[in-house]
């Protein structure tokens, strides 16, 4: 319960009535009668007030709501009966959510249904909870304010933000891909596994040519291949302390997510399972499966990982997936190294290669990329710029090693990452490495 500023405005008045009475000499008849009526009015405002019925809310907002996205929202307001009332509304949320459109002024008439309508934006992945809503009340006369809570309980859960993967199924994959860059070529009775019989084509090769199909129809038959299917590809995501660099508002691990969500998507309408491994932070383990609805099934399981503070043990990561996973596999590890790390990344590739192919996407802050675009005036910033080459350097040296190890390495900022994923990934697949 609170006085609203036009009570306060009264109050002010009266004291100044009664200051000026006192140094003017005015009749104290006057003054208690104006507080005596001043009393009975705002006694009388406060007395309606506490007898004005509650409102009834009802919220719609999503189950599940992509991060870093603005989304709809609304309250439905009843008021069953009573006077007509002013309500200043507010969302008890939590402070990862941003609100637009609250808190809000509504005038409601006895028996009216009102909708308000809002929006709500979530900066961080995970489960959380709506509990209440809260609005604040007006007397008749407006002297005074009573706020009321109102629970309205709501799971929400905050999903990865795969958006591209909902334009590429729209769109068609082979137009959306287009649009980032690359060019799959369709190759003519070329692949690695057999896909169908069709009639020859000029520039067909001589050996592609089935002979017996071709006797039987009187016409020159070719085998026509495509890219194996059936195979295997594991994502070893790192989620220590490397991938909580965030660049824009966004750190590594949410773009790594989504690019991993972007090129199982592509794998899964290829006809290859897709499963993946959290280490660092987390300890998670969803095997390789099969099915066109991957995607939803990888976010229900990677939507609330979050990077932690702990440092990423890339060997031991290694044996366990080794543990784990039985058959071969493109295992892609998403990480965010520095030279240190090469020793134990090193390791972890020579004892993955005895069974899988691997492939390494190594996250690099896009600070280094507009480096020397700058101007250097001053010491410290040439200091920043020969300590930035030198860091450089060791990762091109990182790099040559993995690479002579037999790994694919991508060195790439997270802007290129679902671009750099999905190339490397038609190209191991086009190759007939895996």
């Amino acid at each position: 319960m609170m006085p609203t500023a036009r009570h306060l405005t009264l109050l002010g008045g009266l004291c100044l009535i009664a200051l000026l009475s006192d140094i003017f000499q005015a009749p104290v008849a006057m003054v208690y009668t104006l507080i005596i009526f001043y009393l009975l009015w705002v006694g009388s405002d406060l007395l309606r007030l506490w007898q004005l019925p509650g409102l009834q809310l009802q919220r719609q907002l999503d189950a599940n709501i992509p991060v870093r996205e603005w989304v709809d929202a609304s309250l439905r307001l009843t008021l069953e009966h009573g006077r007509p009332q002013r309500l200043l509304l507010e969302e008890l949320r939590d402070a990862v959510f941003e609100c637009d459109g609250l808190p809000a002024e509504v005038w409601l008439q006895a028996g009216q249904q009102a909708t308000l309508n809002y929006r709500l934006r979530a900066n961080r992945r995970g489960s959380f909870a709506f509990q209440a809503v809260q609005y604040r009340l007006f007397s008749p006369a407006g002297f005074w304010s009573r706020k009321r809570t109102v629970p309205l309980p709501q799971p929400v859960r905050v999903q990865p933000n795969y958006q591209a993967v909902v334009n590429m199924t729209l769109q068609g994959e082979e137009q959306a891909v287009a649009r980032m860059g690359l060019r799959l070529q369709r190759r003519r009775g070329e692949g690695t596994e057999f896909h169908q019989l069709r009639e020859y084509r000029a520039g067909d090769a001589i050996r592609k040519i089935d002979w017996k199909a071709t006797s039987r129809a009187r016409k020159l038959i070719s085998k026509e291949f495509r890219d194996e299917q059936d195979q295997q590809l594991v994502f070893l995501l790192d989620t220590g302390r490397r991938m909580r660099h965030s660049e824009a508002g966004i750190n590594f691990m949410d773009d790594t997510i989504n690019a991993m969500l972007l090129v199982s998507h592509i794998a899964a309408r290829q006809g290859d399972a897709v499963g993946f491994m959290a280490f660092g932070n987390h300890q998670h383990w969803c095997p390789p499966q099969k099915h066109k609805s991957i995607v939803k099934q990888l976010v229900d399981h990677c939507f609330d990982i979050q990077p932690g503070l702990v440092h990423s043990d890339y060997l031991r990561s290694a044996q366990r997936l080794l543990e784990l996973q039985k058959r071969r596999a493109l295992v892609v590890i998403l990480t965010n190294t520095r030279d240190e790390d090469s020793e134990d990344l090193e390791k972890a590739v020579v004892l993955l290669r005895k069974r899988h192919l691997v492939a390494i996407a190594d996250l690099q802050e896009d600070f280094f990329c507009h480096l020397e675009q700058q101007d250097f005036n001053h010491s410290e910033q040439a200091l920043t710029y020969l300590a930035a080459q030198q860091y450089q350097q060791s990762r091109q040296q990182m790099q040559r090693s993995l690479t002579g190890l037999g790994a694919v390495y991508l060195d790439c900022i997270a802007n290129d990452l679902p671009a750099r994923l999905v190339g490397a990934y038609q190209q191991i697949k086009s190759s007939g490495r895996l």
